[in-house]
């Protein structure tokens, strides 16, 4: 399965949305790292950026995870990382329905013909579902199916 993240990784992983939030992401990231799935790595600066932030992190438990999704991210079997001239100057279908703040994320979908959008943001889940042409969920409702408790 190819996943896109949207940035609660990087919220979760930097401890901002809590402790237990870090613990299940975490997790999360150790399943997908025995499992065949696959991420994306969207052309958003702004999810680079994060992805940067994590790497300073401080704490023993955020660089060890900060490690493993860096590893994920650098292997090309594990990771899709999309570069400008992958994404669609012009789509078929424009994303005007979606909130403009995340149009990546539906351009990288598209570009990594992925299976999977997982999001907590409730307004982007809600236009993705509206439009019905991509397969999103919830992040909760996503790691309690990939084995994980919430």
């Amino acid at each position: 399965m190819i996943l896109v993240l949207n940035e609660w990784i990087f919220h979760d992983l930097l401890c901002e949305n809590g402790p237990d939030a870090f613990r299940q992401t975490a997790e999360f990231l150790v399943r997908l790292d025995s499992s065949d799935d696959r991420i994306v790595m969207p052309t958003e600066q702004r999810w680079r950026e994060k992805a940067f932030q994590l790497m300073t992190a401080i704490s023993p438990a955020q660089r060890e995870v900060s490690k493993l999704l860096h590893s994920l991210l650098r292997d090309t079997e594990r990771c899709i990382r999309l570069q400008s001239s992958d994404i669609l100057a012009e789509p078929q279908t424009p994303y005007d329905w979606a909130p403009p703040e995340d149009v990546y994320l539906i351009e990288a979908y598209v570009a990594a013909d992925a299976n999977m959008l997982i999001t907590t943001d409730e307004k982007l889940f809600d236009k993705v579902a509206e439009h019905g042409q991509f397969t999103c969920q919830m992040r909760d409702d996503y790691l309690a199916g990939y084995g994980l408790s919430s």
